[in-house]
């Protein structure tokens, strides 16, 4: 403690403007001696600011607590610290949550107290501390399962529409549907002339002749009531970590935009391209980079210049682009004038890419990019998705890189992701609507849900996760960071969609073995379970996804495939093969996930266990090489190659000197050549170790129903085939399945089964998986996810057996009119599960009622004979009213 107080006055909190030099952490340290002087508080000279901070935060707060003469300048000393956190977002998130922790039961009262200073700062110095504090509050809540960001909502009434901008979007939105009846009613209208009133609406049509007979017939079938307008319709917005396009700058300056065909944007697009007010919101690759402009300790501002990056910090890559059967280029404006100066030049270079999405959004759903620090960006998708998520969600813990075993690195790593999740999901907040929904996808992603709800808890969020959820005990001990807010995470969607029920059967184990206070409800007639944790309750679902067949099948006809099937089953068995030669086939990316290094294993034994099949089979093995800037993929596709070598050189035929047992091929196919290579095949061969679906299982059976199939449990696509009975243990049994991909003898066993197998046993068994997967396309994946009679929301049919079984429906019933009512107050379009609730309270009802009448007959209680009568005329009225209102 200092011996003298120095007589100066204290510089008034966040008094610093944006165009002023920033506070250096050395000032604001001597102001905090000088306060702590005077507050009588003891503390170190010798600690750094971090550590002077943290270790005055709880006396001071007790100081101002106190309410004597000195808490003016406690709260002032607390203020202090409250600028220096929020002009720290990325470096003081440490500083803050000790700082917040030691608040405890009186954050309420002094975030009154600070919203003033924050808020005059914002709007008359040009700084962003709004923005900072909703992040900073967000990332705690994160990291410490607390809800204090609902309390600064609660201490400020109106802070979360000005914090979201909520006013400012409710206008664009009704600017933006009167734009529409313009252009519809002609141009010669003016804004105010157009009228809400639907009857003045029909009425303009009629007179202004400017619609088709076509155009009339669909509004016709349209409703007409004030909140039927299309602006009120729900939209999908569809947000993931890669986009539906690849976007490429040619060295001219322009730009060039492809439609992806990626798995994510095959499962998705029919659901997107269903509406043009559905809404994609994803990561584009461009990124801000303001390592020159910003400065240590300065708030995060938006930086004018946009990069590609190429690797993060752990030399993992970025978004892989993908490819592209669609093709637009967009041409700069070659009659503008050349740009004077650099400013005017960067303008120009965002408006041609504008230029190319406003294009690209014309004929589609809109595209809308998320932009974020490329810092940030780096170490989200290469370090936490990549190098641990992946991994750990796959239950390759040997796979999650080392640097993570440096608490101080992870949590610094973790944060990163957490940032860029915060900005995925305010992007999401402030493009939607109350009626849409929202659908988030993936690992990437798994923290937007809990966010969103922090913001908003009025929307409804699904998420669905395309990897296998099978985390290793480590993950909630070694990186309990990370595994303690996933697994919190994910109950703050609305709906979660898993691929198997393996892996929602290991999610439910988890919140039971760590989240004890959770309350677990089992649906068995819907197979869904309802996990109510903390005051949300989150419905978890099993949705196997599957291919778009049409995508596949419009090749297998043609005659130039037709062709290619026969030249590559040339170049791999050779001119003229022995009639019971098989031709097996692998494709998949070179990942560590993929057992392709077990399956070259199991393959070398299979020639050694049964040389009979020398000079007979060839494995024809496609791994996509990708990630090779990372030593961990490096060195495992180098092992996997030098064992392929070794198995071609091993085994030879006498009889036959151009036999190879293995081609293995690294590139990619387009899909008409995978297609041809699909027919081509006698067996293909899914074997990873761990993954989610894998749809490659799907798209050979689906383009080959003759094809036999050798197939791992590691496959999602397995789990799915056995629990619809094409796998049975005692029984017929429609693939080879491995079991476990470590052990070489019954791997090989299985190759050499599926070797014999008659054709027209496999032909068999391979048309009984082509109906199935032909019946379980996208289309159903898609409508059965979004389908909102699973979730806890929607009132499921009961059996009314007594008097409080009666009235506990009709409590629920009550609390849907309720939300009905306050929606429509509010001017919220109603949601369609509220419709789906009433219809199955009503047919509840009817099921106990007397033959051809409306009064419902039950027990008064269990335990007596005597039964209670009540008439549900109006209960039926009711339904019928509703009925009318929403079609």
């Amino acid at each position: 403690m200092g011996s003298e107080v120095p007589e100066r006055k204290v510089r008034e909190p966040f008094s610093q403007t944006m165009k002023d030099n920033p506070v250096s952490d050395e000032q604001r340290q001597k102001e905090l001696w000088h306060l702590l002087d005077l507050l009588e508080i003891e503390y170190k000279k010798t600690a750094t600011l971090h550590q002077l901070i943290s270790s005055v935060s709880e006396p001071m707060t007790l100081a101002w607590k106190r309410r004597d003469a000195k808490s003016e300048l406690a709260l002032k000393g607390m203020l202090l610290i409250l600028e220096y956190c929020l002009s720290h977002v990325f470096d003081g998130h440490e500083v803050f949550e000790v700082f917040v922790t030691s608040l405890g039961y009186n954050t309420v009262i002094f975030w009154k107290h600070c919203a003033g200073y924050v808020f005059d700062s914002d709007l008359g110095r040009g700084t962003k501390f709004r923005d900072s504090l909703l992040f900073s509050l967000t990332l705690y809540d994160v990291n410490t399962g607390k809800n204090r960001l609902r309390e600064l909502y609660a201490a400020v009434p109106g802070i979360r529409k000005s914090l979201l901008g909520v006013n400012a979007k409710q206008f664009g939105e009704r600017y933006h549907h009167l734009q529409k009846k313009l252009a519809r009613f002609g141009s010669h209208t003016s804004l105010c002339s157009v009228s809400s009133d639907s009857e003045a609406e029909e009425g303009f049509n009629v007179r202004s002749g400017n619609h088709s007979e076509s155009e009339g017939e669909e509004d016709s079938k349209k409703p007409r009531s004030g909140l039927a307008t299309p602006h009120f319709q729900q939209r999908v917005i569809n947000v993931s970590n890669a986009p539906p396009v690849s976007l490429k700058r040619e060295k001219t300056g322009d730009w060039e935009i492809k439609q992806g065909s990626g798995g994510l944007v095959a499962c998705v697009d029919p659901v997107m391209s269903k509406d043009h007010e559905n809404l994609w919101l994803a990561n584009l690759g461009m990124n801000i980079n303001d390592k020159k402009q910003k400065k240590r300790g300065s708030v995060v501002s938006t930086s004018e210049s946009l990069s590609i990056p190429s690797t993060n910090t752990l030399g993992l890559p970025l978004i892989k682009q993908t490819i592209a059967e669609v093709f637009f280029h967009v041409l700069a404006d070659d009659d503008m004038d050349a740009p004077k100066n650099e400013k005017q030049k960067k303008a120009r270079e965002e408006m041609s890419l504008l230029g190319v999405l406003n294009n690209y959004n014309r004929g589609n759903y809109k595209l809308n990019p998320v932009v974020v620090q490329e810092d940030d960006y780096n170490v989200y998708y290469g370090g936490i998705s990549n190098g641990l998520l992946w991994p750990a969600l796959h239950n390759l813990p040997e796979y999650i890189v080392s640097e993570y075993n440096d608490e101080k690195q992870l949590r610094a790593h973790w944060c990163a992701y957490v940032r860029v999740n915060y900005q995925f999901a305010i992007d999401a907040v402030r493009n939607s609507r109350p009626q849409d929904f929202i659908w988030i996808h993936d690992y990437h992603l798994m923290l937007v849900g809990m966010i969103m709800q922090s913001l908003d808890q009025h929307l409804e969020v699904g998420f669905f996760l395309h990897i296998p959820f099978q985390p290793p005990g480590e993950f909630f001990s070694k990186y309990s960071t990370v595994g303690f807010a996933v697994l919190r995470g994910l109950l703050r969607f609305t709906k979660v969609g898993f691929q198997t029920h393996r892996d929602r059967t290991k999610y439910i184990e988890l919140v039971q073995h760590y989240l004890g206070t959770a309350k677990i409800v089992y649906d068995n007639k819907m197979d869904i379970y309802s996990v109510t944790n903390e005051g949300w309750t989150c419905s978890l679902g099993v949705f196997p996804v599957s291919i778009k067949n049409d995508d596949f099948l419009k090749f297998v006809d043609l005659p130039e495939t037709i062709k290619l099937k026969q030249d590559i089953r040339k170049k791999v068995m050779g001119e003229n093969p022995p009639a019971d030669g098989r031709f097996f086939f692998s494709v998949e990316r070179f990942d560590y996930t993929k057992g392709i290094m077990e399956k070259l294993q199991a393959y070398q034994r299979y020639f050694v266990k049964h040389p009979d099949r020398i000079g007979k089979d060839v494995l024809y093995q496609i791994a996509v090489t990708n990630r090779r800037s990372v030593d961990t993929y490096r060195v495992y596709q180098d092992e996997c190659i030098d064992l392929a070598e070794t198995i071609n050189q091993t085994f030879k035929d006498p009889n036959n000197p151009l036999w190879k047992p293995l081609v293995f091929q690294t590139d990619g196919m387009q899909r008409s050549e995978l297609v041809a290579a699909y027919l081509a095949m006698d067996i293909g061969v899914v074997t990873p170790k761990k993954d989610g679906m894998n749809l490659v299982a799907k798209e050979m059976l689906v383009c080959n129903p003759k094809a036999g199939l050798v197939l791992s449990t590691g496959a999602g696509s397995e789990i799915q085939f056995t629990t619809a009975g094409l796998y049975l243990e005692k029984g017929e049994r429609n693939y080879h399945r491995i079991a476990n991909v470590f052990d070489a003898d019954a791997y090989c066993d299985a190759f050499y089964a599926a070797a014999l197998e008659p054709e027209d046993v496999r032909a068999e068994h391979g048309k009984r998986l082509h109906e199935f997967i032909m019946a379980n396309d996208i289309e159903r994946w898609s409508s059965a996810f979004l389908d909102p009679s699973w979730t806890h929301e929607v009132i499921r049919p009961t059996q009314i057996d007594t008097l409080d079984d009666f009235f506990s429906l009709m409590m629920k019933t009550r609390n849907v009119r309720r939300q009905i009512v306050g929606r429509v107050l509010k001017g919220i379009p109603i949601r369609s599960h509220f419709a789906i609730s009433l219809r199955n309270a009503k047919e509840s009802l009817e099921q106990i009622c007397k033959p051809g009448t409306h009064t419902a007959e039950f027990k008064s209680a269990a335990d007596s004979s005597e039964m209670a009568h009540f008439e549900i005329d109006n209960e039926a009225r009711m339904r019928t009213m509703w009925n009318n209102s929403s079609m």
